[in-house]
């Protein structure tokens, strides 16, 4: 009897043990399950504050694209259930910055809190001869080089370096084309130089991808605003006031006096010049043609006579001559034959039939498109 009972005894006790490690177990699980929840939670919250920081930046640099010298800063803005505040720091809180700039975002959310810095540097998209955003094709006979207008003539400042030409997509070099600069891409194998074509400087296709602005429904509507047509143009020419179509026939003369000006179209087959110490800004949302008599600010500086388009097509045909700056980041620029020109060239597509001449002004280097700020380093703080 005394037997069993201890038996009996000692099952309970076993039996006991038991369930009192099953609930050690449970209630470990529970407090297991319950910090896997706050981690997650955390997570949760801390990814939420770093993209507000995001949204901080981004809020800032629309402000600073908008108003160049905007350097207020943000406080206290509630956005997703969380805020952000943002710093501007530029060289008079850090004079090692230069001209570049420091957005710092903080946000938090939910107790957590998370920063994001993104610096700013003047976009400056005139560093090479011709650049297109989407791909380039530059056939035989086409050429360039580079000369300097600020310190004299094409012919006395000459070099065959620095004609560099570029595409964050596919360039195409071939036939007898003669690159005296580098040639690049931001697309991997995307830069094909066939029979004879010889490119003087380096080559890459990894070279960083560049973003430019297009220009906005909002710059040709300030530029309609604030035309200067048709009191700023001289000479022989037509001009449509009502639909703000240009046309120089051949053997023409327009000349343009300082000032910003809009033009639905253009049609130059004769003289465009600008006039002596002036600045032509012309703003487009058509076409432009040159044709084979075209010459265009050949007298100039490219800076004097600068294009900025939206249109579809920038036409050049074999012959003319164009001393100028295009920015047309959305618009194919197309070239017909052998023409001359001087400046700096940025389209989506360019396409250069055979025979045209690239001169780069080393000049545009370091110019910078109206003071606009491109995003070139981030970091997590």
């Amino acid at each position: 009897m005394n037997d069993r009972r201890n038996e009996r005894g000692a099952a309970m006790l076993i039996a006991l043990a038991v369930m009192m490690m099953i609930s050690l177990l449970g209630i470990s699980a529970v407090q297991m399950s319950s910090t896997d929840m706050a981690i997650s939670e955390n997570f949760q919250q801390d990814t939420r504050s770093f993209y507000l920081a995001e949204a901080g930046v981004e809020h800032a640099y629309g402000i600073i694209r908008d108003t160049s010298t905007w350097r207020t800063g943000l406080s206290n803005v509630a956005f997703a259930g969380g805020q952000y505040n943002v710093t501007v720091i530029d060289k008079t809180v850090q004079a090692s910055l230069g001209d570049t700039l420091v957005l710092r975002s903080i946000a938090t959310r939910s107790g957590a809190q998370t920063g994001v810095e993104v610096k700013l540097a003047p976009a400056r998209p005139f560093r090479w001869a011709a650049f297109a955003d989407d791909h380039m094709d530059l056939l035989g006979g086409t050429y360039t080089d580079s000369y300097d207008s600020d310190s004299g003539s094409y012919a006395a400042t000459k070099r065959l370096t620095d004609g560099d030409v570029g595409s964050n997509g596919y360039v195409d070099i071939n036939g007898d084309a003669e690159i005296n600069g580098d040639a690049g891409s931001a697309s991997a194998g995307e830069l094909s130089i066939d029979g004879s074509a010889y490119v003087g400087g380096d080559t890459t296709t990894t070279a960083p991808m560049q973003v430019f602005d297009p220009v906005s429904v909002a710059d040709i509507n300030y530029a309609k605003a604030n035309n200067s047509a048709p009191a700023g143009l001289s000479g022989s020419y037509n001009y449509n006031s009502g639909s703000k179509a240009l046309r120089v026939n051949p053997g023409n003369t327009l000349t343009l006096a300082d000032g910003i000006y809009y033009f639905s179209s253009m049609d130059i087959q004769g003289n465009i010049v600008i006039a002596s110490g002036a600045t032509a800004k012309i703003y487009i949302d058509g076409n432009i043609t040159m044709n084979s008599q075209a010459r265009v600010n050949i007298t100039g500086k490219p800076i004097q006579c600068q294009i900025y388009s939206r249109g579809a097509e920038i036409r050049i045909n074999g012959g003319a001559e164009v001393s100028s700056v295009v920015y047309a980041p959305d618009t194919e620029i197309r070239l017909i034959g052998g023409s001359d020109l001087y400046g700096a060239y940025v389209g989506n597509v360019a396409q250069d039939n055979g025979g045209s001449n690239f001169h780069y002004d080393r000049s545009l280097r370091d110019w910078e498109l109206k003071k606009h700020y491109a995003k070139v380093a981030w970091r997590e703080i």
